[in-house]
């Protein structure tokens, strides 16, 4: 069996192949997660993506190549949903930041600091 890094890659080209397959007049169906329709699953799988995608470039020091529209539409999304999911203690309290990187300041929005990078021996990068 593929490690989990081979199988995480697997399951990331599957989800983008089933996002390819919506189109936009499914945005507003129901889904098997009440709280969610197509359009709010969609925006929260993709702040999944990109921010446990940026933790996982942190922790290798690589460096994400998220376009800066795919960064702000998650910015847009965390600052919309940060009071509630923070309540349900989904992320820490923002971190300040000065940097003008979209994606700096959605990682900072989530708790992250944007400037957290692998300490660690084993973490080389690729």
């Amino acid at each position: 069996m593929a490690d989990i890094c081979e199988q995480l890659a697997i399951a990331a080209q599957e989800a983008a192949r089933l996002a390819r397959g919506v189109n936009s007049t499914q945005l507003t169906d129901r889904t098997p997660c009440p709280e969610y329709d197509l359009r709010a699953l969609a925006a929260h799988l993709m702040q999944e993506i990109v921010l446990h995608s940026w933790d996982l470039a942190a922790a290798t020091r690589q460096v994400p190549r998220f376009p800066d529209e795919v960064a702000a539409t998650v910015l847009r999304w965390l600052e919309h949903e940060q009071d509630a999911k923070r309540a349900d203690d989904w992320y820490e309290r923002p971190v300040p930041t000065a940097s003008t990187s979209v994606l700096d300041r959605a990682v900072a929005l989530s708790g992250r600091d944007p400037k957290w990078r692998a300490t660690s021996l084993n973490a080389e990068a690729t």
